[in-house]
C-alpha cells in the first residue's frame, strides 16, 4: 500500500473536498488490486458493481466493433477513476478497460459506497458531483464519435448478421452467438438443441426448374421455417441450401417434433410440372444434437449434428434424426485418435476449472485400480482447490487404507456408499467401471445422474465385450490402457502442460508423491507388475509410465522412512494376504479341482459358501477370490477359475471369475464373454468376472463341470 494513502487520495481532484476523517473512512472501504499490462480489469457486457481509482499506471477504455476491431475511446491516467456508472445501478459495462502498463488500483464496491453516503452524506454527494462532472466531460469529448458509431453500428450490424437473400441470420451471427447460448443453457440448467437442415436434392431442383424458380422455392422454405419455429429460436442460413437452427430450452425430442412439422410443411410447397426426373416434393434431411446430452461444447455438438444429417440421408431423407438415436455405440470402443483423446482430456480439465463440488465414484466391488484411480483423480481435482468427495464401500480391504489416508490428508472427504450424498454436487466422476449396472450406487444417485446440469465424466479401460458407457458423450475418457490409473496419469501429463491452469491455481508440482503413489498402485495392482498385458500399445504405456512414476516415487521418498519406496514394495503389499485373508484362502482352497490340467478351478457350493460367509466379511471374500483366481492361473499355466454363490444372499447370484496366466498371452478373455453370450459381466484381456442368477444354474457343481469342459474346448 502507499506510505501515505490518505495524502495520496487527498491529491486526487475528485476527493480533494473531503476531510482527513472522511478520507480515512472511505479508504477503509477500498481494497487494492494490481494488474499487469494487458490484463483486462473488466470486459464490455459484464455486470459491474465497482468503481476503480488509479493509484499508478494508466487504463485504456476500448470497445469492439462488429468487424472485430478494437477501438480505444480514452486513456485514464493516474489519479483518475473509471467504472463509475456501475456503482449506481449495477449496469452492464459499456466498454472494456485494459491497463496500458503495470497498474495499481483501488476498488470501491457499489454497496460500500451506498453505505458511505448514508453515514457521510456531504462527502458522498461531493464525490458524486465530481464524478458526474468528469463523466460529462468524457461524453462531450467522445459524443460525436459515439453517436456516429451507434448510428452506423446498428445499420452495419443488421447488414453483417443477416443473410441478404432470405433475411435469416447468417453464418457469422451463428458463430458469434452459439457459445453465448451454450453458456446461458448451462447457467439455467436447460437443454439446447442444434439442428442442421439440408434441403434434399436442391441442386436437382435448380436444374429442373431453373435458378429463378429455385430461389422462389428457397424463400417458400424460409416461410415454413418461420411458421414452425418460435420467436426465441435462432434460424440461420449457413450457405446455399443448408440451414442451422439453435433451439434454446428445447430437448432433442421436442426439436425432432418441430423439425418433423417443418418437413411436413416443406412437402406442401407446390412444384410446377417438372420437365423430367422423379422429383415431386420439397423435403429436408435434419440432424439434431443437444446440450448437454450429446455434448457440452460447440465443436462436439456440431460434429454430432452433422453425423446425424448423414444418418438422415442414409435413412431415406425427408426425416429428422437425433444423433444418439442412430450413431451412439453401446459397447465401449477405443478412441479413434490421439487428437480426440486430447480434446476429451482438455474438456475434463476445463470442466474442473469451471465447477465446484465433485463426487468421485467407482466400481461396486472396487479393486486396486479402481480405488487408486479414484484417489488419483480426487488429488488432481484438489489441485484446483475444489471440494471433492470420494465414495467407497463402508467395508474396504485394509490394503487400501493407505490410499484412504492419503485422501483424508489432502482434505478429500470420504463418503460411504450408504450415506446420503451432500447437496450441491455439480459434477460426477465414474472410475474404472465396465458398465452402469456395475457402478457403486448411493442414495439419490439416479436423480443426480438424470440431472442435465450435472456432467458425468467417465474414465475407464474396459472395452468391447458387454461393456456400456456411463458418462456424457464428450466426457468419456474410455480408451485402451492396462489400467484406469494410467488414463488418470494422462490427465496429469496434460495438466502439467496447461500453464494457464497451473498459474491460475498456483500449483507447480502436478506429480506429487501421493499422486504418483496412487497411480503406481493402480498400475501394478491391475496388471500384476505388467504380467497381464496383451497389446503392444498397453505394454508400451505400462513400461513408460511405470519407469517414470517409479523414478519419481523413489526420488520423493526418503529410504527407511517406512513409506513405499518403489513399485516393487507396492506390489508386494498388494500381493500379501493378512492373517484373516489367509484363513479365508485356506477355506476356499479345500474345494480345489485339478481334473482339467489347463484350468485350475475352485467351485464352492452354496452350503460351503454359507459357512465361509458366516466367518468372513464380503470384502475379504471378494479380495481372496481375486487372489485365488490369480494363483490358480499361475499354477496351471493357463487359466484360473472360481465360482461361488454370492455371500450377500439377497442377490440370488452366483459369482464367476476367470484369470489367465501371465505366460498365456494368446487369449483375450473378453472374447469369452461374447462366445458364451454372457450379459452380466465385464473385465479386461487378462481377467473377467460375471454373475448368473442361481435359478438359471440349478446344481452349481454340475453347471461348473459343463462350463469348464466347454471352456477347455474353446481354448486355443
Amino acid at each position: 500500500m502507499p506510505e501515505d494513502p490518505i495524502g495520496l487520495l487527498k491529491s486526487f481532484e475528485m476527493l480533494e473536498s473531503l476531510t482527513p476523517e472522511e478520507l480515512q473512512e472511505l479508504y477503509g472501504l477500498m481494497d487494492q488490486l494490481d494488474f499487469p499490462a494487458g490484463e483486462p480489469v473488466f470486459h464490455e457486457g459484464e455486470t459491474g458493481d465497482a468503481l476503480y481509482i488509479i493509484l499508478s499506471g494508466s487504463v485504456g477504455i476500448t470497445i469492439e466493433t462488429q468487424e472485430g476491431e478494437t477501438l480505444e475511446l480514452a486513456e485514464i491516467p493516474e489519479g483518475h477513476f473509471f467504472g463509475e456508472m456501475s456503482i449506481f445501478d449495477n449496469s452492464l459495462r459499456s466498454a472494456t478497460c485494459v491497463p496500458k502498463s503495470d497498474t495499481r488500483l483501488l476498488r470501491l464496491r457499489g454497496e460500500d459506497f451506498h453505505g458511505y453516503i448514508k453515514v457521510r452524506p456531504r462527502a458522498g454527494i461531493g464525490i458524486m458531483l465530481s464524478m458526474l462532472e468528469t463523466t460529462s466531460g468524457r461524453l462531450r469529448a467522445t459524443g460525436a464519435f459515439l453517436t456516429d458509431l451507434v448510428t452506423w453500428g446498428e445499420q452495419a450490424r443488421a447488414r453483417t448478421i443477416t443473410d441478404d437473400f432470405t433475411g435469416l441470420y447468417n453464418r457469422r451471427f451463428l458463430d458469434q452467438s452459439f457459445d453465448g447460448r451454450l453458456r446461458e443453457a448451462e447457467e439455467k440448467g436447460q437443454s439446447l438443441s442444434l439442428a442442421m437442415v439440408d434441403l434434399d436434392h436442391f441442386g436437382t431442383l435448380n436444374k429442373l426448374y431453373g435458378q429463378e424458380r429455385g430461389d422462389e422455392i428457397l424463400l417458400r422454405a424460409v416461410d415454413v421455417f418461420r411458421e414452425v419455429f418460435r420467436d426465441g429460436d435462432i434460424l440461420c442460413r449457413y450457405g446455399g441450401d443448408e440451414f442451422t437452427l439453435i433451439l434454446p430450452d428445447t430437448e432433442p425430442e421436442r426439436a425432432r417434433e418441430l423439425c418433423g412439422r417443418m418437413i411436413d410443411g416443406l412437402k406442401r410447397i407446390d412444384l410446377p410440372p417438372h420437365r423430367e426426373g422423379d422429383l415431386k416434393i420439397v423435403s429436408a434431411s435434419v440432424g439434431i444434437a443437444a446440450y448437454p446430452r450429446h455434448g457440452r461444447d460447440r465443436s462436439l455438438l456440431w460434429e454430432r449434428a452433422d453425423q446425424a444429417v448423414y444418418q438422415a440421408k442414409e435413412g431415406g431423407r425427408a426425416r429428422a434424426v437425433i444423433w444418439q438415436d442412430s450413431v451412439t455405440p453401446r459397447t465401449k470402443q477405443a478412441l479413434k485418435s490421439i487428437a480426440l483423446r486430447n480434446r476429451i482430456i482438455h474438456r475434463i480439465l476445463d470442466l474442473i476449472d469451471g465447477r465446484d463440488n465433485f463426487l468421485v465414484a467407482g466400481h461396486l466391488n472396487p479393486d486396486e485400480d479402481c480405488i487408486s484411480s479414484q484417489v488419483a483423480m480426487a488429488l488432481l481435482i484438489r489441485d484446483f482447490r475444489k471440494r471433492v468427495y470420494l465414495m467407497v464401500p463402508r467395508t474396504l480391504n485394509e490394503k487400501f487404507l493407505y490410499l484412504i489416508k492419503i485422501a483424508r490428508h489432502n482434505s478429500i472427504e470420504i463418503l460411504y456408499h450408504d450415506e446420503d450424498r451432500p447437496l450441491g454436487i455439480s459434477t460426477l466422476f465414474i472410475m474404472d467401471t465396465p458398465k452402469p449396472s456395475m457402478r457403486q450406487t448411493f442414495p439419490g444417485d439416479g436423480e443426480l445422474i438424470a440431472d442435465p446440469g450435472v456432467p458425468v465424466v467417465e474414465i475407464d479401460h474396459h472395452l468391447e465385450a458387454d461393456s456400456e458407457y456411463s458418462g456424457d458423450p464428450d466426457l468419456r475418457l474410455v480408451d485402451e490402457a492396462a489400467s484406469a490409473s494410467e488414463l488418470v496419469a494422462l490427465i496429469g501429463y496434460k495438466l502439467n502442460n496447461r500453464i494457464d491452469l497451473r498459474q491460475k491455481y498456483a500449483f507447480y508440482d502436478v506429480f506429487s508423491r501421493n499422486f504418483v503413489l496412487a497411480i503406481l498402485t493402480g498400475i501394478v495392482g491391475d496388471t500384476k507388475m505388467g504380467q497381464f498385458i496383451r497389446t503392444p500399445k498397453e505394454r508400451w504405456f505400462y513400461e513408460i509410465s511405470s519407469r517414470v512414476f517409479n523414478r519419481i516415487l523413489s526420488r520423493k521418498t526418503r529410504a527407511g522412512s517406512g513409506n513405499f519406496f518403489s513399485m516393487n514394495e507396492i506390489y508386494r503389499e498388494m500381493q500379501s494376504l493378512s492373517d484373516r485373508e489367509d484363513r479365508c484362502l485356506k477355506a476356499m482352497r479345500q474345494y480345489l479341482n485339478r481334473d482339467i490340467p489347463r484350468i485350475g478351478s475352485v467351485v464352492i457350493p452354496p452350503g460351503g459358501m454359507e459357512a465361509i460367509a458366516g466367518v468372513f466379511d464380503h470384502e475379504t471374500i471378494v479380495t481372496v477370490a481375486r487372489y485365488l483366481a490369480d494363483s490358480l492361473a499361475e499354477e496351471s499355466g493357463f487359466l484360473g477359475f472360481i465360482a461361488y454363490a454370492d455371500d450377500q444372499r439377497e442377490s440370488g447370484l452366483v459369482q464367476f471369475r476367470i484369470r489367465r496366466s501371465h505366460s498365456f498371452q494368446s487369449l483375450d478373455l473378453r472374447d469369452l464373454l461374447e462366445h458364451f453370450e454372457i450379459k452380466n459381466g465385464g473385465g479386461h484381456p487378462g481377467a473377467v468376472g460375471f454373475r448368473i442368477p442361481e435359478e438359471e444354474i440349478g446344481d452349481l457343481n454340475e453347471y461348473a463341470r459343463r462350463f469348464l469342459r466347454e471352456l477347455e474346448n474353446w481354448l486355443p
